[in-house]
């Protein structure tokens, strides 16, 4: 039996099997009104009958296409009606906030649709977003890759689900081709829009849409389908090797260092998945491959005391028979008195706004930085505290230990570029209060509200020295 003749039912998993949920999950639609999630709320609607669980849907305004734009809307709005379900709508001048954020309009669009449909999952507690995403979509995702050069992970493509805002992004129709879908809107009767800024080919993926699969379904039919078959292999493969690599990277790898020996008994394989992790995850930033290669080059010849440059002005070096992250301290040079009122650095960022805790409820509206509490503010502010860059060496006392201030930025996952330019808070004995990661035991205690980070300095001990 050709998948066309098949029952929807059978076609397409329920959203909340596919995310392993109780079966009267709701679920959030994202409808452009397109063939495709115009198909797609119907066979939700179909399964939701069956199954018991609500639709909600989200359509989001781009303003990119005037009139075009305006109909679009208007058509799901009454599509939604006659459903019977909720349709939430948001409309952004998408163009005006590419410019300002320097992105392209299609990565602007999609962080508008995706902010909204956060939004709309959180307030509404929806744990499932659905999209409309196809064969044909997850097709031209490798195709695309491929072009442009990617790893096993790239060619997975599209994902059926993956974690999204507290729950889940599901995409049941990754089985189903674009010929499959129109050919079923056509056969019901089911009335949809069409988008014409899709069908313009200056936009790399709707040329690989308009002429390279068209190629190759001439040639071979259902490649589209047969692709997304293989992004699922891929994926399990791909899970295998990431499992393995993380197995490594908690059993040897400590304190931003990865032991050679033991590295070079796995495979080339996991050794670059362990020193892209391990090297993205300090960095915090994202490695081209070259990166990777010259880390492999560098573990390999393993020459004490060598080092290659990476990203955000940090570098490898080889020591004690490792490859580590070698992070020099930032050279700044600056010692800022705390004082009350609002304390910038020297580049003009504002540290905190510092207070007795009789101002507490003034404090907030001058500054979203944290808000020190002063509960003897005369004493303490002769005691000279300051705000300095950390060095290289720096300690705190930290719940009866002392703690290299180090080892907890890279506890912390804090990134290159926050370690740089976070200042500490110190005295004449070291340092006071960190931000982001805590206080000397016994200086003060430090609380979250709506209106900022409230950090009560009670009084500055002097630290344990032993």
């Amino acid at each position: 039996m050709r998948r066309e003749n098949m029952a929807l039912t059978d076609l397409m998993e329920a959203p909340w099997q596919i995310a392993g949920m109780p079966q009267n999950t709701p679920v959030l639609l994202a409808l452009s009104g397109g063939a495709d999630s115009r198909f797609l709320l119907h066979v939700l609607s179909l399964l939701a009958k069956r199954d018991g669980f609500s639709i909600t849907a989200a359509h989001v305004d781009h303003g990119i296409r005037g009139e075009d734009s305006a109909r679009d809307a208007a058509f799901c709005a009454s599509l939604a009606q006659s459903y019977g379900i909720e349709l939430c709508t948001r409309r952004a001048d998408v163009l005006r906030l590419a410019a300002e954020s320097g992105k392209g309009v299609e990565e602007a669009a999609r962080e508008v649709r995706y902010s909204y449909f956060a939004t709309l999952m959180k307030e509404r507690a929806i744990p499932l977003l659905v999209t409309a995403h196809n064969a044909d979509d997850n097709a031209e995702t490798v195709l695309f890759r491929l072009a442009r050069g990617t790893g096993l992970t790239g060619l997975g493509a599209i994902a059926p689900i993956r974690p999204f805002e507290g729950g889940y992004l599901v995409r049941p129709m990754l089985g189903l081709s674009k010929r499959a879908i129109l050919s079923y809107c056509a056969s019901e009767g089911l009335a949809y829009v069409t988008d014409a800024t899709n069908s313009d080919v200056t936009y790399a993926r709707n040329r690989i849409r308009a002429e390279a699969l068209p190629v190759l379904e001439g040639l071979f039919e259902g490649a589209a389908e047969r692709i997304s078959e293989m992004t699922a292999w891929l994926r399990e493969d791909e899970a295998v090797l990431h499992s393995i690599t993380e197995r490594f990277l908690e059993a040897h790898c400590q304190d931003g260092a990865c032991p050679i020996g033991p590295l070079f008994e796995q495979p080339q394989a996991i050794r670059r998945r362990v020193l892209t992790e391990l090297f993205q995850s300090l960095l915090g930033v994202r490695l081209e491959r070259a990166h990777v290669d010259a880390l492999l080059q560098l573990a390999q010849n393993a020459v004490p005391h060598s080092a290659v440059t990476l990203p955000s002005g940090a570098s490898a070096v080889i020591e004690r028979g490792t490859i580590r992250l070698r992070e020099d301290c930032a050279e700044l040079s600056y010692c800022v008195p705390l004082q009350m009122g609002e304390t910038r650095l020297p580049d003009g960022k504002t540290v905190a706004v510092v207070c007795d805790g009789a101002d507490l409820l003034k404090i907030h509206k001058l500054s979203t930085a944290p808000h020190i509490i002063l509960k003897n503010s005369s004493a303490i502010i002769k005691q000279e505290l300051h705000w300095r860059p950390r060095r290289e060496g720096d300690k705190i006392l930290l719940r009866g230990m002392h703690r290299s201030v180090r080892k907890l930025y890279r506890e912390a996952g804090l990134s290159l570029a926050q370690r740089a330019t976070l200042p500490l808070l110190c005295d004449a004995d070291g340092t006071v209060w960190i931000p982001l990661i805590g206080a000397r035991d016994g200086v003060c205690t430090a609380r979250d509200t709506e209106e900022g980070t409230y950090i009560a300095l009670c009084g500055v001990e002097p630290p344990i020295h032993g």
